[in-house]
């Protein structure tokens, strides 16, 4: 037994037809402004990413004071390393060259 309808097939499939064309082209309209929402999103932040890598660039006298602040470093060290070597090569014995300490309390049998 066949379910009354209340409208005729011919009118039914135009709504259906008319209906699948109205969702096709708001899909479209969806994907068209989802796609250049994500463009315009990505190139915002590679264009702040840039702005902002371009105006914290130091300046020349900011480079020239970074590079003279790690000359200065470098050759403290080598400073450091160079008084430790001789300070180490005066504890050690000349003919051995093993440490020794002074011992100025030794008690004498």
């Amino acid at each position: 037994m066949d379910l009354p309808s209340l409208i005729e097939p011919n009118s039914r499939a135009y709504l259906v037809n008319n209906l699948k064309k109205c969702h096709e082209t708001r899909v479209g309209v969806y994907y068209y402004v989802f796609n250049f929402g994500l463009l315009f999103i990505f190139v915002l932040i590679f264009g702040l990413a840039l702005y902002f890598c371009y105006t914290n660039k130091p300046s020349d006298y900011e480079k020239k004071q970074q590079m003279l602040k790690e000359q200065n470093f470098i050759l403290n060290k080598i400073r450091y390393h160079q008084e430790n070597y001789q300070q180490q090569k005066q504890s050690m014995s000349n003919i051995t060259s093993l440490p020794f300490h002074y011992n100025d309390n030794i008690d004498t049998i």
